[in-house]
């Protein structure tokens, strides 16, 4: 348990604990498959217009700073809308499901479509409602629908599900953009929420007359591990969320390359995130401490950039190297995160404390990219904007040791 006193609450290891409903074998995949696609949903624009930055830049003649503020409207929505998005959930998550495959389809269609700057600035405004729900309802449905030996890999497998969208646009959207145009590119991304919209009334059941447990297996001192994450997790989103947004840009103005290798590196950002988000979710229930996963996490991300601010100097293999070395280690943070609040939280509160953690993420990716962008535009170089990314990094590494240091061990908790 928790050891009062300390101000800082020691994260145990997840406790094996009953799914109060099991799926059919038969369906597991498709539910599985479901929350990967509202994963994708909920953060892929921001990942599409990053690969698609050249394109957008030009289209608009904005500065990065300003296409930062993009990013900023995308990820500041989201934030803002999870915690009351986070309540909804707790009442029933079908619902929800439902309308961030609506708002992530309406959305990409708006920032395609859009003749202005200020309606690209909208469409990324509405697209981050889902991002909104995106943790909330899917973490609720794994509590809720999969038994809790199999939680970590679920969840591993759905956080996969961001990487994956970057993955995907990385390869695809530049080559149609050259093709077709950038519009086009973006408009077609649509088709994905357009199908979740399609599949979740066959996947998740409504709640509609449906007896609502009063059970809670909120363990103690659940809020204050919460709201250590929470912060832990604005700095390491602050730092992602930069290198999402101008790692393919980087590539092309200070390394050299060219625009499709930009999008092939931002892939390959997307592929090692995969891998690397479902082995750390699998893996994070066998730590005695998860702090310990978290600081092995942000330690390899600090060298990832390290590396990625060397190859404007050194040529394009850093650039490859540090790509990555950040892919297996933060873009898989929260996957450790997530499998510690999931087992900590009662269920029917889980809705509510993941549109908490919810908020510190989407705030960091919010403010993450422009000031990035900023320190970049106001320098003309890329360097000081990886030494703010490395200093984020260095504070969340700092603030997890604390949390781990100042937490009693295994044994002596047990005396």
């Amino acid at each position: 348990m928790f050891q009062q006193g300390l101000g800082v609450h020691r994260v145990e290891p997840v406790k094996r604990v009953r799914s109060d409903r099991r799926i059919p074998s038969g369906r597991a995949l498709g539910l599985v498959s479901l929350l990967g696609a509202a994963m994708v949903t909920a953060t892929y624009q921001q990942g599409a217009l990053s690969v698609l930055s050249s394109f957008v830049i030009e289209e608009f003649t904005i500065t990065r700073g300003e296409l930062g503020i993009v990013f900023t409207a995308f990820s500041l929505t989201g934030a803002a809308v999870s915690p009351f998005v986070g309540g909804l959930v707790d009442t029933g998550p079908r619902k929800v499901m439902l309308g961030l495959f609506g708002v992530g389809a309406i959305g990409l269609l708006i920032a395609a479509g859009a003749p202005s700057y200020p309606i690209l600035l909208g469409g990324a405004i509405l697209g981050g409602l889902g991002l909104g729900a995106g943790n909330p309802v899917t973490n609720r449905v794994i509590a809720q629908r999969i038994s809790a030996a199999r939680r970590g890999l679920v969840v591993g497998l759905k956080q996969a599900g961001p990487p994956l969208g970057l993955l995907v646009s990385g390869l695809l959207l530049p080559p149609l953009a050259a093709l077709f145009g950038w519009r086009i590119a973006l408009a077609v991304s649509a088709i994905l929420p357009v199908l979740g919209l399609i599949a979740t009334p066959y996947f998740i059941p409504s709640e509609s007359g449906r007896k609502r447990s009063t059970e809670s297996t909120a363990q103690p001192g659940t809020r204050a591990v919460v709201i250590w994450l929470t912060v832990i997790g604005l700095a390491a989103a602050m730092a992602l969320g930069a290198l999402i947004a101008f790692l393919p840009l980087y590539a092309q103005e200070a390394v050299g390359q060219t625009a499709a290798t930009g999008g092939i590196l931002a892939a390959f950002l997307g592929l090692v995130g995969v891998v690397s988000r479902i082995a750390w979710g699998n893996v994070a229930t066998r730590f005695n401490r998860p702090t310990t996963a978290l600081i092995i996490i942000t330690v390899a991300s600090i060298v990832g950039v390290g590396a990625i601010a060397l190859a404007s100097a050194y040529g394009p293999a850093f650039v490859w190297l540090g790509t990555f070395g950040v892919g297996i280690s933060v873009q898989a943070w929260h996957s450790v995160a997530w499998v510690v609040i999931i087992d900590r939280v009662g269920i029917h509160g889980l809705g509510r404390a993941s549109g908490i953690m919810q908020l510190g993420n989407g705030v960091g990716f919010a403010s993450g990219p422009p000031a990035v962008g900023a320190l970049i535009d106001a320098t003309g170089s890329y360097t000081p904007g990886w030494v703010l990314v490395g200093t984020l990094l260095l504070v969340a590494l700092i603030l997890t040791i604390r949390l781990r240091i100042k937490a009693p061990s295994r044994a002596a908790s047990s005396k």
